[in-house]
């Protein structure tokens, strides 16, 4: 009888324990810093702080995030750098920041003739395309979160100092793009270079540039833009759609327990439809700014758009001859978008 008391008491005071452990497991803070990529008060900016609210939220105390404009931690445009390196422990950026590594990158932000901003977000999240980013970043220490980010309407083709009236008038102009948008204009005669996006203002009044594609009539506008150009090109040809990610240190990730993970990849998920719907009414908004601003909004020339696509299929037939993974990704991209559109033509 006295070992059997003496083994309960044992396991009461283990269960006790174990119990503690878990309320102290449960009741722990874990407070983490990251930066956009953008300035304060920049819509994308602002995505990203009401992602993490709504993971804060959830969590009842559990989480904390510190959300820094960009610049302030690390370089803008340089945030995955800083993931890898565990200076921040998340971040917003963009893809195609990083086309130099790897030629395939800019596809995963936008491709040029692309699909609409759902397909793409279908193919990234259940047809192939998060599979492949994780391939392309399979050395650097960031948890991917699959379907968390931004996906944001198309952008402005370009805003400029003079009109375009046909591929001859992008011959010569300097032009702040990034991504194959950027290679593609260079091919047609432009001079493309890539900066950050809170100097383009000064860069346009100083005459460094002619002419700028930032993101789309919303972000623009916030950016201060409106004094930054006279005439605003409309047209889904460049960038139909952009995609921008939410990463995490990897390290850091695997420090939370199971149920913070997921509160996590659920609020930084459902931001990818909130910024689009939110984005699109915002867009029509700016545009009507713009004008109201007095800059010149209008299509895109027909003939600009089409020189610009042709000069696409060039720029990534020849690409894909030179890099293998640009070629995988570049046929599970255009599969799934040609699968898709055989049973849902587009009207």
């Amino acid at each position: 009888m006295r070992k059997v008391v003496v083994f309960a008491l044992i396991v009461s005071m283990v269960a006790v324990f174990f119990g503690a452990g878990q309320a102290l497991a449960q009741d722990k803070i874990f407070s983490f810093t990251g930066q956009s990529r953008m300035p304060a008060g920049n819509v994308f900016f602002e995505s990203l702080v009401r992602a993490c609210k709504r993971a804060e939220a959830a969590s009842n105390g559990r989480l904390v995030f510190k959300v820094h404009p960009a610049g302030a931690i690390s370089p803008a445009t340089k945030e995955l750098d800083a993931l890898h390196r565990g200076v921040l422990d998340f971040a917003d950026t963009c893809y195609m920041y990083y086309v130099d590594r790897w030629p395939a990158a800019a596809v995963f932000t936008a491709k040029p003739g692309g699909m609409s901003p759902m397909e793409k977000l279908g193919w990234m999240f259940e047809g192939g395309g998060h599979e492949l980013v994780s391939e392309m970043l399979k050395d650097y220490n960031v948890k991917i979160i699959n379907g968390a980010g931004q996906m944001a309407p198309p952008e402005v083709f370009l805003v400029t100092n003079k009109p375009l009236n046909g591929p001859e008038d992008l011959k010569g102009i300097r032009i702040r793009s990034a991504g194959d948008g950027a290679a593609i204009l260079d091919r047609m005669g432009a001079a493309c270079s890539l900066m950050p996006v809170g100097e383009v203002f000064e860069a346009m009044h100083r005459g460094v540039i002619d002419a700028y594609e930032v993101a789309s009539p919303a972000v623009n506008w916030t950016m201060g833009l409106q004094e930054a150009g006279k005439y605003l090109y409309i047209s889904p040809v460049r960038h139909p759609y952009e995609w921008n990610p939410f990463l995490f240190n990897k390290d850091k990730w695997n420090e939370l327990p199971a149920d913070l993970q997921n509160i996590i990849e659920a609020a930084w998920r459902e931001e990818a439809f909130a910024y689009y719907a939110r984005a699109i009414i915002a867009d029509l908004d700016g545009l009507e700014k713009f004008r109201k601003a007095g800059m010149e909004v209008l299509p895109l020339p027909k003939s600009i758009e089409d020189a610009f696509m042709k000069e696409a299929e060039a720029f990534y037939a020849e690409r894909s001859q030179k890099d293998p993974f640009l070629a995988k990704v570049l046929e599970s991209y255009n599969n799934y978008k040609d699968t898709f559109r055989k049973v849902w033509p587009r009207p």
